[in-house]
């Protein structure tokens, strides 16, 4: 347990230790966690919605298109933070 929390603790001691601003980096390494969010949301909606696959546990139809337009809306938006993340 102790070896498995030193591993993980070691970039980002790296990081700090290289002398990299800690506000920005943070803001960074959100920004790239971000990029899995779309993938893990859209195809839990699709696979939810297919009747042939979940049989009588299939989304609600009004439950399928909010979960399409809030993955839509914040795959955008990732678009969004990226774009402000790497212009400014």
């Amino acid at each position: 347990m102790l070896a498995r929390r030193l591993i993980t603790l070691c970039p980002a001691v790296v990081i700090l230790a290289a002398g990299f601003d800690p506000t920005r980096t943070l803001v960074l390494s959100q920004v790239v966690l971000s990029f899995g969010i779309p993938f893990a949301v859209l195809p839990l909606v699709r696979l939810t919605s297919n009747r042939k696959l979940m049989g009588s546990d299939t989304n609600h139809p009004v439950t399928t298109v909010v979960g399409w337009a809030v993955g839509v809306m914040v795959s955008l938006l990732n678009v969004v933070l990226i774009y402000l993340t790497v212009t400014s």
